[in-house]
């Protein structure tokens, strides 16, 4: 009951932002607004204010803003003499800004709270804060490449002296070029080694180049239904051994896993003062394509806080980073790279809100950046219904002169409409067999 009350009022708050996008662009540019409605369906309670009815729905999951003359195509209602207050009346560009309101009040509202996500203070992980030595490296990557080793301690990255894996990490990510010096100490003698950029596109993005810290390989979670907890592994476990070879970093199980997809692995486990073997199959993960057997490492973080200008800084570049994110999903998806089954619906949604509340406010605040971001970004796609398929309407009326036939709109809205469906259907179907399994 919790996480639907929660999940519910978040919904809430998302749905209000984006309708009260599109109503004070209508007021703004002279429409008439008929309903503001928070929710589908029969009305609970609703209230006139002057020519508009505030309402409250039954359905929670969407809202609406009816204006006037929103189904009339300009100069052609049908019932009744057109008003220089109808939707229809306006200009395309004053429609399209009342369009394209919702979704911006959404983006809006994730960049204005990642900041305050910052500012109340985001869980890190500890290596962070500790000392830069090098825990494990990645296969063909600059680091490797230039000549790197485990146990090696950063000093300097061009010169600047580094304490810490904080300072490591953001320097790294703010040179995506590479092509850095780096002093490091190597069993007490300093050596000068170079991390070039990558030919790779893999390590062609912002900072990594293969340098991870020290993370030992003790699980922290089983996922239900995973191999994993079908091979009897639980939550403290130490992993020493993988297929007799000594595991001395998670990466080094992670990686390994990831490699031996519908392949037998033997693990040896350390739990207490007992050790034993088991074996497990790593299965693909459908979403990211590689194998996996459902276990997380455990992670010890640190409550970090930032003043105003880092808060802003921090979350402005964490909003664009979602915002990258959020396309390149959409990209895979329409390129067939990324199956449909990883998508997960409102029963996904309603979980994860009710994580994100337990964990903390900071992290609820953060998920709610993240859904309103996607809830912005995915309003803008060209498909009828959504508003970014009146956006479309609109320009091929701009080019054309002349509204598009009515016709042509409703069967292009049933067909949108008809796609939407679909796809809810899918995504609830995927979060019910989640349950199941």
């Amino acid at each position: 009951m919790y996480t639907i009350v929660i999940f519910i009022i978040c919904i809430g708050i998302l749905i209000f932002v984006h309708e009260f996008g599109h109503f004070i662009a209508a007021r703004l540019n002279g429409i008439k607004v008929e309903k503001f409605s928070l929710g589908f369906g029969p009305k609970i309670i609703g209230k006139k204010i002057g020519d508009t009815e505030y309402l409250i729905s039954a359905m929670p999951l969407g809202g609406y803003v009816k204006m006037a003359g929103q189904e009339d195509l300009p100069g052609q209602a049908d019932e009744k003499e057109q008003s220089e207050n109808d939707f229809s009346a306006k200009s395309v560009l004053q429609r399209a800004t009342v369009v394209l309101a919702g979704p911006s009040m959404n983006i809006i509202l994730a960049f204005v709270l990642m900041p305050i996500v910052f500012f109340i203070g985001v869980n890190l992980p500890s290596f962070i804060e500790q000392k830069p030595v090098i825990g494990w490296i990645e296969k063909d990557s600059p680091a490797l490449a230039g000549g790197f080793q485990v146990g090696d301690k950063i000093l300097k990255i061009n010169k600047k002296a580094v304490s810490d894996w904080d300072e490591v990490i953001t320097i790294l990510t703010t040179h995506p070029e590479l092509g850095m010096k780096l002093e490091v100490e190597r069993a007490g003698e300093v050596k000068e080694l170079s991390l070039e950029k990558s030919k790779d596109s893999k390590y062609a993005g912002p900072g990594y180049g293969g340098l991870l810290p020290e993370m030992a390989a003790i699980v922290g979670r089983v996922n239900s239904g995973y191999p994993a907890e079908k091979a009897g592994l639980k939550t403290g476990d130490r992993i020493i051994e993988i297929d007799e070879s000594p595991v001395v970093s998670w990466y080094q199980v992670s990686a390994y896993i990831r490699s031996h997809v519908g392949q037998a692995i033997e693990i040896e486990v350390k739990r207490g003062e007992e050790k034993f073997k088991t074996t497990v199959t790593p299965v693909k993960d459908k979403a990211a394509g590689y194998g996996v057997i459902g276990i997380i490492n455990r992670q010890e973080t640190v409550l970090r806080k930032f003043d105003l200008i880092e808060s802003i800084e921090h979350g402005m570049q964490r909003s664009i980073e979602l915002t990258g994110l959020t396309f390149d999903v959409l990209k895979r998806l329409v390129t067939l790279n990324l199956s449909i089954e990883s998508l997960g619906g409102p029963i996904m949604i309603a979980k994860l809100t009710g994580e994100a509340a337990q964990s903390g406010v900071s992290d609820l605040i953060a998920f709610m950046a993240f859904m309103s971001l996607q809830l912005g970004v995915l309003n803008l796609l060209p498909i009828p219904v959504l508003d970014g398929g009146w956006v479309v309407f609109l320009i091929a009326e701009k080019i054309k002169g002349s509204p598009l036939n009515k016709r042509t709109m409703e069967i292009a809205q049933t067909a949108g409409f008809a796609l939407l469906i679909t796809l809810i259907v899918i995504v609830s179907y995927n979060d019910i067999m989640r349950v199941f399994k």
